[in-house]
């Protein structure tokens, strides 16, 4: 076999050798040194086999023994080469893609993330990659087990997690950690107050007892609920008072038109740079920039990230510039008058409002309904022992 394999490599011929003295072609080969085998001896015809290089010595054998040489049949990679002269390109082609594929095939190339439900899947991707599983790293010089505890302690949210590797894809098989029931804090004994002044309209005391009525008007910081019980024998009990007091109240928004306005005018730039097999190939330097945006849009086949992609940086820097315009002005303040009115009466049901513009400002007058309680902690004898 292994000389059948030579002869492939450097090639041989198979001919044919007619008529005159065919055992005088033979000794004649053998004293140039040219080398015969597999022969064969018919009626006035011997076939046999020889190298190519020992072919071009053998015509003046055959006119000495009055033989006539024809060549029957060539094998061999030299002739495959010949004859292909014109699809080089594509062999080499074909064997650098060989070469490559057997490369690749020791790497990880794609990581897939499965189990988990409330953390992303690019967090786990970004950690697992800072604690050594990347695209791009061969498949033997990976250590699942420290790998895996590092990520672990790395993200909170995750109680165990595991890589399994198959070919090219590293798949992270995780669990998330149960999440610890959240325990309402008791302020031990607490009193609640008015955060603001009002007219009471409706009183619960959920906890403690209520130290105001109905109808009645309070000052910021007054006594609504208290914590301190009376019972029946004349103690006092010491509770963490809760409740629900709404009032009407009073809001009032103003906003300010500025006629000299700074306007920021962005000019921006992007950057495009290619995500291959893992690397980041950029034809621009990073810069810094007023505000830096990145996307990252990736290849995805059957809904398998593959390791190929296009990048984009966009940096924007701001000019600033002074500009007077009465009616830009205004609709700005408007505009933050809204918002301003919008956070105030969030958690107020409005009654009646008034907008206005006095001079230079959007004064706006709400009267509204709302829940003014605020819990208040008070120290007695007991805590401070116990703290003690």
């Amino acid at each position: 076999m292994l000389f059948d394999l030579f002869h492939f490599i450097f090639g041989c011929v198979y001919f044919t050798a007619q008529n005159g003295f065919s055992e005088r072609f033979i000794n004649l080969c053998t004293a140039q040194g040219i080398r015969l085998w597999s022969i064969r001896k018919r009626t006035n015809e011997l076939l046999a086999c020889t190298t190519i290089q020992d072919y071009k010595k053998i015509r003046h054998c055959a006119r000495a023994s009055g033989m006539k040489i024809k060549i029957k049949r060539k094998f061999g990679l030299p002739f495959l080469l010949n004859k292909y002269e014109s699809h080089t390109g594509l062999f080499i082609g074909l064997v650098a893609m060989v070469l490559i594929l057997t490369i690749m095939s020791n790497h990880v190339w794609i990581v897939n993330v499965k189990g988990n439900t409330t953390v992303d899947d690019e967090k786990i991707i970004q950690v697992f990659s800072d604690a050594g599983l990347k695209i791009g790293v061969r498949k033997n010089r990976n250590d699942a087990s420290l790998i895996n505890s590092n990520a672990v302690l790395s993200i909170g949210e995750l109680s165990w997690a595991s890589i399994n590797i198959d070919g090219s894809v590293a798949e992270i098989e995780v669990r998330e950690a149960l999440k610890k029931p959240s325990i309402e804090k008791s302020a031990g004994t607490s009193n609640i107050v008015a955060r603001k002044d009002g007219q009471l309209e409706m009183i619960e005391s959920y906890k403690g007892s209520a130290a105001v009525k109905n109808g009645q008007t309070v000052m910021q910081g007054g006594l609504l609920i208290s914590g301190v019980t009376q019972v029946k024998n004349g103690m006092s009990v010491f509770n963490d008072a809760a409740g629900y007091v709404v009032a009407r109240t009073q809001i009032k928004v103003e906003s300010v038109i500025n006629n000299e306005r700074t306007i920021l005018v962005p000019k921006s730039k992007k950057i495009y740079s290619l995500y291959i097999l893992g690397h980041e190939i950029s034809f621009f330097r990073k810069r810094e920039a007023e505000m830096i945006y990145c996307h990252q849009s990736h290849l995805y086949i059957n809904g398998i990230r593959m390791p190929f992609g296009i990048y984009y940086t966009e940096y924007t820097d701001f000019s600033r510039a002074q500009k007077d315009n009465d009616e830009a002005a205004e609709l700005a303040a408007l505009n933050e008058y809204a918002l301003k009115s919008y956070n105030e009466t969030l958690h107020a049901q409005i009654i009646s409002q008034k907008v206005s513009i006095e001079g230079e400002k959007i004064v706006g007058e709400y009267s509204c309904f709302e829940n003014i309680c605020e819990k208040r902690p008070f120290e007695t004898d007991e805590t401070r022992e116990d703290e003690q």
